[in-house]
């Protein structure tokens, strides 16, 4: 992503690429009454996500938030290494520095035991010297296939095709165990920087194997199915890690997202959730614009008496995305909407958690590129404790590691930085 994000958000600026499409429009094609597991007021949501992509909720999961990581370092070594049958890797990027190669080294010993190994990656935001390190692991019969390569021409005269990026992160283990979020396997997702991931047992397991056999029909449709695609089992898991808090019988809605699905799932499951808050709507997401609808639903929002927050990084890896997000500041702020800045090293996170009842956790920022371009993948979590607890989280995190941003400050950053984000919001065109 930092290699070749800045460029793709420079020619989305100048381009208007993915400010096309209204607030959610979609047909409703299923009838909401029966999701029976989801509150009453939320139907309406998961009929509109199973019309975008034939994945209804689940219900009878058993989840794990993991925005620590260290924990999610130390569980998914735990569940890797307990794996039997298959491990399935779906992420943007992999790269082979000394945490990546803890994790292939794991990878190897386990497909000497026989268990099925398979891993697809971007293939553009991974480094020559990775992709020559990977071809090894072809030696040991495990399968590695990358997600188109950006054409350098094509990227630069047609964004809206060139752009389109395999941005998913998905494990799947025996076909039992699941994780998503926004984490990438690379060392600084596991020891220094802030992201979210969700580790997923039962049915909802199942709607993640078949995002990924979607994405390995691209890439290799040659190969044969992967094992496990049977229903997971509505069992709880019971494991024993110290500091790990299970959140059982959850109801779960998995949301995949393509640049050929013109229905624009995912943008229309954060627009939605946007427009039916009524007590509050946090999100963090480290990557801006948004395309004008959703800034749109965000000021509505703000302005019915919606406590809207946002948690982006005050230190952000894609230098350009931190200038577009400070050319939204003193329109948000003006609106109701408040903005902290996270003070750590990196804040990577793409969550939002609503009225205590509504969670999304996947690799979907809220930005044009997620929205519009790439392949993502989200999942809707439909309760009540997760929801709180989250959200308990979020507001802890505003007052230990965050600074809020205030239209006074505003006021006295220097000329340089004024005409900066000027420059930036003049080429990115009206901004709502």
């Amino acid at each position: 992503m930092r290699r070749f994000l800045p460029a793709i958000l420079t020619l989305l600026l100048v381009t208007s690429c993915g400010y096309r499409a209204p607030m959610y429009k979609t047909a409703i094609t299923t009838d909401p009454s029966q999701y029976v597991s989801v509150r009453e007021s939320y139907r309406e949501l998961a009929a509109l996500m199973d019309s975008d992509t034939g994945m209804p909720p689940t219900d009878s999961n058993t989840l794990n938030l993991l925005p620590d990581q260290r924990q999610k370092w130390e569980l998914l070594n735990h569940d890797l290494a307990r794996a039997t049958r298959s491990i399935y890797i779906d992420v943007y990027q992999f790269s082979l520095d000394s945490g990546g190669r803890i994790l292939s080294d794991i990878l190897k010993e386990k497909r000497a035991e026989g268990v099925d190994v398979r891993i697809i990656m971007d293939k553009g935001a991974n480094s020559h010297e990775d992709r020559k390190n990977f071809a090894a692991l072809k030696e040991d019969s495990i399968d590695v296939r990358y997600f188109y390569f950006p054409q350098s021409l094509r990227d630069n005269l047609f964004p809206a095709l060139g752009a389109r990026r395999d941005h998913r992160k998905i494990t799947l283990i025996d076909g039992q165990t699941a994780y998503i979020g926004g984490r990438n396997m690379e060392e600084e997702y596991f020891f220094s920087w802030r992201d979210t991931d969700l580790r997923l047992s039962g049915p909802a397991v199942r709607d993640l194997g078949r995002v990924y056999m979607e994405n390995q029909q691209r890439v290799a449709p040659e190969l044969p199915p992967i094992q496990g695609l049977e229903e997971a089992p509505r069992q709880r898991r019971t494991d024993t890690l110290p500091g790990l808090r299970h959140f059982h019988d959850k109801t779960v809605q998995i949301v995949p997202d393509d640049p050929w699905n013109d229905r624009l799932p995912i943008r229309n499951a954060w627009e939605w959730a946007i427009t039916h808050a009524r007590s509050y709507f946090y999100i963090y997401t480290p990557y801006t614009p948004p395309p004008p609808s959703t800034l749109k639903a965000l000021k509505a929002a703000a302005a019915r008496g919606v406590d809207v927050r946002w948690i982006l990084p005050a230190h952000n890896d894609v230098t350009m995305a931190k200038w577009i997000g400070e050319a939204l500041y003193k329109k948000l702020l003006k609106a109701g909407i408040r903005i902290y800045e996270w003070q750590g090293e990196m804040m990577h996170a793409k969550q939002f958690i609503v009225d205590d009842y509504l969670m999304a956790v996947g690799s979907a920022n809220m930005d044009n590129n997620s929205f519009f371009l790439n392949l993502e993948v989200e999942a809707l979590v439909y309760d009540g404790e997760i929801a709180a607890y989250a959200r308990d989280y979020f507001l802890r995190e505003i007052e230990t590691d965050c600074h809020e941003i205030t239209l006074e400050e505003i006021k006295h950053w220097n000329v340089f930085r004024r005409i900066r984000n000027s420059t930036i919001r003049a080429l990115g065109g009206p901004i709502s």
